[in-house]
């Protein structure tokens, strides 16, 4: 017998495109939530974005789509009709959560702020993820994936630390690929989300949760905005860690990690090595004279890494205690023994019954475990469950 979730009784409109919002109300969903995805009549954006098996598109079969919309109901609305507004109105009436990532001209557009529905649902939580939050001088620009990671100082960052620069001048800052900066929007959304939640099993009261994309990913760098608040912008210079060694290296098939910043971990590594006689030398005699020196150290620390493979430094690094690890492609990730030891990887059946694999859950909860209860819905799937049904259910 299955185990009550602990959202069981929470009941969210998602209406999201794309990435934030759809994750936002995913997360939620996985927790038991009952999460009905309102799409327009052309479709959610990822299901236009793939990736799709052997690159053939089709709406009902992209990876992105089916993997931020699992464990939702899904149905169509043209909200630019009054007649769909009004469906979509009523049932953010009977919703306990609305979910909206458009910008916040839309969203005013729309009539979808908290106080424009506040008479409609008074115990309403509607969650906007926008670009750069509903107030503020930038409210009406708009923002994408890659605006978030630029505008929140993700690039700036990357490369950053292990993935460090060489040459700054030639090195240009990197976007942050498969969406990281609309993760982390959806991820923050559903935390604040369940704050909203809380705060209102306390005082009765719906409210307004404000997420910005470019907080979102500016929350994820305390060490950029650390020195940026207190010192000074950090340069984009190899030594920026100011303790070394802690950088990706090559190694005979590939990169590998090594942060051996310690004392300890340094001369344990320098066993490794073999005991050379210039790991005894001043320049590299601590963490800080080995960053300044890094353009001499590294090529040192080569001609070790280059003889081995990814594995074989990690496993003799690891037992010496050295924090270190091989960088992996995605499929050696989910071939990896530890990701099959904690079973992260889950088996999800596609809409004509394929069955994929897709990354499982961010936590572990004993006592009401998150559980894959259905597939992505298919365009329009629920559209006579959920407006013929579902709303005289919930009265």
């Amino acid at each position: 017998m299955n185990r009550p979730s602990a959202l069981t009784n929470l009941k969210i409109l998602d209406y999201g495109d794309m990435v934030p919002g759809a994750y936002c109300a995913r997360l939620l969903a996985d927790a038991g939530a009952d999460v009905v995805k309102v799409e327009p009549p052309t479709g959610d954006s990822a299901r236009q974005n793939g990736p799709f098996p052997g690159d053939v598109k089709d709406p009902n079969w992209s990876g992105l789509y089916l993997y931020l919309n699992a464990n939702k109901r899904g149905i169509t609305l043209d909200l630019a009709t009054r007649k769909d507004m009004a469906v979509f109105k009523e049932l953010a009436a009977k919703a306990d959560v609305l979910v909206l990532d458009n910008t916040a001209a839309e969203i005013d557009n729309l009539g979808l702020r908290r106080h424009d529905l506040q008479a409609l649902n008074p115990s309403l939580i509607v969650t906007a993820i926008t670009p750069f939050g509903l107030t503020g001088p930038k409210r009406d620009h708009t923002g994408d994936d890659l605006i978030a990671v630029s505008a929140g100082g993700m690039a700036h960052a990357t490369p950053g630390i292990p993935d460090m620069i060489h040459d700054p001048e030639k090195e240009p800052p990197l976007r942050a690929n498969t969406y990281v900066g609309d993760i982390l929007a959806g991820v923050q959304g559903a935390v604040a989300t369940m704050v909203a939640v809380l705060s209102r099993s306390l005082n009765g009261q719906g409210s307004e949760v404000d997420v910005s994309r470019q907080e979102a990913v500016s929350m994820v760098l305390p060490f950029e905005l650390a020195h940026a608040s207190h010192h000074e912008a950090k340069r984009r210079e190899p030594t920026i860690f100011g303790a070394m060694p802690n950088a990706y290296l090559p190694c005979k098939d590939g990169y590998v990690v090594i942060m051996a910043v310690m004392d300890a971990h340094w001369r344990a590594l320098m066993d490794l090595t073999g005991n050379p006689d210039w790991g005894e030398i001043e320049i590299f005699a601590n963490a800080q004279e080995r960053a300044r020196n890094w353009d001499a150290l590294e090529p040192l620390l080569m001609e070790w890494t280059m003889n081995l493979s990814g594995a074989e430094i990690t496993r003799l690094a690891q037992a010496q205690g050295i924090p270190c690890f091989p960088a992996y492609t995605v499929g050696d990730m989910v071939d990896s023994e530890h990701v099959k030891a904690r079973e992260f990887m889950w088996q999800m059946e596609g809409p004509q019954g394929q069955q994929f694999q897709l990354p499982g859950y961010p936590v572990r909860m004993a006592a009401t475990p998150w559980r894959l209860r259905r597939p992505a819905p298919k365009l329009g799937e629920h559209n006579d469950e959920v407006l013929t049904n579902w709303l005289k259910q919930i009265d």
